[in-house]
């Protein structure tokens, strides 16, 4: 359900310190569109990885090694990165990250693959078409659109919806909403 938006990039704001402690006009990407959705509950299998964001690949390639034999990779299937810790609090090397893919049915996993779901709710999202040099800057515009929305972060984990394979793309960009919980301030 689509509840509001807002482009970002054409007014540099002031960045709330608490989300981000960069200087604005080093980060913004200019024309991003970010929308208020309801977004729905999403039934996730995963590989956590902990450590550097870069780096995470290799747990999507243990999930993909453990799931595709198991027919749960179509060509529809979309992938999720979720994350529990923010980067400002929690240093670097101890940041956990969820390398997923959504589930229609619940899984029965094993070892080092786990189950989980996101909750429904209202989610700020910003639609992205990113370089993989690209992400930190997408999140930083993130972090400041929260300085004019009239919303704050929710409990809840933010994450990222991928919706092609950046291969696929012939620009090699990743398409991907950046997907926040949020309240009113």
């Amino acid at each position: 359900m689509f509840t509001g938006n807002r482009k970002i990039g054409k007014n540099i704001q002031l960045v709330n310190p608490q989300f981000c402690c960069v200087e604005p006009k080093q980060f913004i990407m200019k024309d991003t569109y970010i929308e208020i959705r309801q977004m729905p509950q999403m039934n996730l299998i995963y590989c956590r990885h902990t450590g550097a964001f870069n780096q995470i690949g290799q747990a999507y390639e243990k999930l993909f090694k453990w799931a595709i034999p198991r027919g749960l990779v179509t060509p529809e299937t979309k992938t999720v990165t979720v994350y529990h810790d923010d980067p400002a609090i929690t240093s670097v090397d101890k940041v956990r990250q969820d390398a997923s893919i959504i589930v229609r049915e619940p899984v029965k996993v094993e070892g080092e693959i786990g189950s989980s779901v996101v909750r429904a709710g209202k989610y700020a999202v910003g639609h992205f078409e990113l370089r993989e040099t690209e992400f930190e800057q997408a999140w930083n515009t993130m972090c400041s659109w929260f300085s004019e929305s009239g919303f704050q972060p929710d409990d809840g984990c933010t994450y990222e919806l991928y919706h092609n394979h950046y291969e696929d793309h012939p620009d090699h960009r990743y398409i991907v909403d950046i997907c926040i919980p949020v309240k009113p301030l």
